[in-house]
């Protein structure tokens, strides 16, 4: 009689419990669920989700925004978009090597060079560190040294995710172009492409690779898929390609569309200083193209349009010295 009694309160203890757990998966099931959309949306780079499912998370459940995942996923984003409300100060409170690789990407969208590199210089030797250094050998346009850094052998660079390892190679694919290696450039963007096929950044190399290379058509049609990523923040060097292209394009609205949203910029005169100048070659004014170019490099032109600009000056140079030779030798032969 007593075991039965015992086996009724066992079986009522269960039933109890079920409940209680289903009671507890119907309440957390939309969260979990939410959670989970949030995940995936991140994984394909979809921005736009990511955005709608933190705000969700906002106004439905504010107190999951203080689990280090979310926080992640919410600076995930804000990075993504170049948001001004990305807490630096927290960021730098992180002493973990994939915070403090955040904050130095965060410094090197903001063009802040120097303190990217005391972030890099407080980071321990790893295949990230040496990825960051890449990445800053580009910004500063030493192609050169950024291939030499981010081939190195004996480094395990599969101990980077995959979006890590997919910038990787995109960076290599940026040194290539600007070295003039064309058929590397191709396989480090398939490369890319392969391992992380949503990553944004693919596309933006690929146009830059597209315009370095005048393949017109096709800068335009990646173009045209950038745009229509309305999430991405403004950023100094489309803006520039942009309106190259434009300038080979005679899209005049576009050239100035883009001329405009270098005004914006913090040394955005400088920018503009490169465009005008390619302009003044394309339409033959030479010394104004001269001048232009010098002017922008005296102001701090960095990266590719560096080397870009430096490139077109010594063609002008070497140009005007065949003039003057051709000059000398009708001179001599009247």
């Amino acid at each position: 009689m007593k075991r039965r009694k015992r086996d009724q309160r066992s079986g009522r203890k269960t039933i109890f419990l079920l409940l209680l757990v289903s009671v507890f998966m119907f309440l957390a099931g939309p969260l979990v669920w939410r959670i989970d959309q949030l995940r995936q949306a991140k994984s394909v780079y979809d921005v736009q989700k990511v955005q709608e499912g933190l705000l969700w998370l906002e106004k439905n459940a504010g107190i999951l925004k203080k689990l280090e995942y979310i926080s992640d996923i919410e600076m995930w984003q804000q990075l993504n978009v170049g948001s001004e409300d990305i807490d630096e100060f927290k960021l730098a409170s992180y002493q973990d090597e994939k915070h403090q690789y955040w904050l130095y990407v965060l410094y090197l969208q903001e063009g802040k060079l120097m303190e990217g590199q005391n972030v890099l210089d407080r980071m321990s030797d790893s295949s990230l560190k040496l990825l960051g250094k890449g990445l800053m050998a580009i910004a500063t346009g030493d192609a050169g040294e950024a291939r030499r850094l981010l081939s190195e052998t004996e480094i395990d660079w599969n101990t980077l995710s995959i979006q890590e390892q997919a910038i990787r190679h995109l960076a290599l694919a940026q040194a290539a172009m600007i070295l003039g290696d064309y058929e590397s450039t191709n396989t480090e963007l398939k490369t890319a492409l392969q391992l992380d096929p949503n990553n944004p950044a693919y596309l933006s190399v690929a146009f830059d690779a597209a315009i370095y290379n005048e393949q017109w058509p096709k800068a335009l049609e990646l173009s045209q898929l950038i745009d229509a990523q309305t999430w991405r923040p403004l950023n100094t060097l489309y803006e520039t390609k942009k309106a190259i292209l434009a300038i080979h394009e005679g899209n005049t609205l576009v050239l100035s569309n883009s001329l405009a949203s270098l005004e914006e910029f913090p040394q955005g005169d400088l920018y503009i200083d490169y465009v005008n100048g390619v302009h003044a070659l394309e339409q033959g004014q030479l010394e104004e193209g001269k001048s232009l170019l010098e002017q922008a490099l005296r102001n701090g032109l960095e990266g590719e349009l560096k080397v870009d600009a430096q490139t077109a000056l010594n063609q002008i140079v070497e140009r005007e010295k065949a003039d003057l030779n051709l000059r000398a030798v009708v001179a001599e032969n009247p």
